[in-house]
């Protein structure tokens, strides 16, 4: 079921499927998310728990039982329930179930809020760990906003900046898109990257080592652009899809990455981005602010 909240520069409407942003228009009425195409990318702004990207084999093991896994975890693809919805924010909750254990074996809840606040909306996630045992996972934020922002521009029309000089450490990936072990600089001390429609002939660009606060989708000739607030994230992704059909952008802030070419089956041995003791609960929250 969708909901919409609005504020005076913004209306969002959230799918209880996923408890995925699937609108955000401006006071102009002009939407800035990518409507999902499945021809395409069949999402708009998936969360992705409990791990980010691809794991090896598709699979992994707890306590000696095999599960399976496909890309970005499963919280994107079920029905969260409505807990709370105002004016300006909205909030879903999602419980383990016996069918989510054939998925990911550990009691949890997932807590997803949205508010509006001036230009900005803030996503906020918070998991508790409910189980009697350590939870290990990953996390991520997918949003995809449309690129251009209007059909009088064309993708060479924006660029990537980031708020103060970086030297971003590029993660690189084989042809099954996991990860390689190797990584190396981006560029060094840059604060803008210019954008061209095939900027990810290699798929996903992956950073970490960002000192930035923010990292922003700007066109070039107005005032127009879209504030990614990165700080609390050591990775940070981007990508679009590589079709004729493509008309977004995703800027990514992950606490996790995807599996290493060598990385063990076992999910105890995997490099998660966040632990959890039985009782603890981890809060993670992302801002997006945009002036259009």
């Amino acid at each position: 079921m969708q909901y919409t909240i609005k504020n005076t520069f913004l209306t969002l409407t959230v799918d209880s499927l996923g408890a995925q942003m699937i609108s955000l228009k401006n006071n102009n009425n002009e939407e800035m998310l990518w409507q999902s195409d499945k021809s395409v990318w069949a999402y708009s702004a998936p969360v992705l728990f409990p791990w980010v990207g691809r794991l090896k084999d598709g699979k992994f093991i707890v306590d000696g039982e095999e599960y399976p896994a496909g890309n970005h975890g499963f919280i994107r693809n079920v029905e969260h329930t409505l807990v709370i919805k105002e004016d300006n924010i909205i909030i879903f909750e999602y419980k383990a179930t016996a069918e989510s254990k054939k998925k990911f074996p550990y009691n949890f809840v997932f807590r997803t809020s949205f508010v509006l606040s001036g230009h900005s909306v803030h996503h906020k996630i918070d998991v508790t760990n409910t189980d009697t045992r350590r939870m290990d996972f990953g996390l991520g934020f997918h949003p995809g906003f449309r690129l251009p922002f209007d059909d009088k521009h064309t993708t060479e029309d924006y660029y990537i900046e980031f708020d103060s000089p970086q030297s971003p450490v590029e993660w690189l990936y084989s042809e099954n898109l996991l990860l390689d072990g190797s990584n190396r600089i981006y560029k060094e001390n840059i604060t803008q990257i210019p954008l061209k429609d095939n900027f990810f002939e290699n798929d996903t660009l992956i950073f970490s080592g960002l000192t930035a606060k923010t990292v922003s989708v700007v066109e070039k000739d107005s005032n127009r652009r879209i504030d990614f607030d990165v700080q609390d994230f050591p990775y940070v992704a981007m990508w679009t899809a590589k079709t004729p059909k493509t008309k977004f952008f995703c800027v990514e802030p992950w606490l996790s990455l995807p599996d290493k070419e060598d990385a063990s089956h076992q999910w105890d041995k995997k490099d998660h981005g966040v632990h959890l003791a039985p009782g603890e609960a981890c809060h993670v929250l992302s801002r997006v602010k945009v002036t259009r």
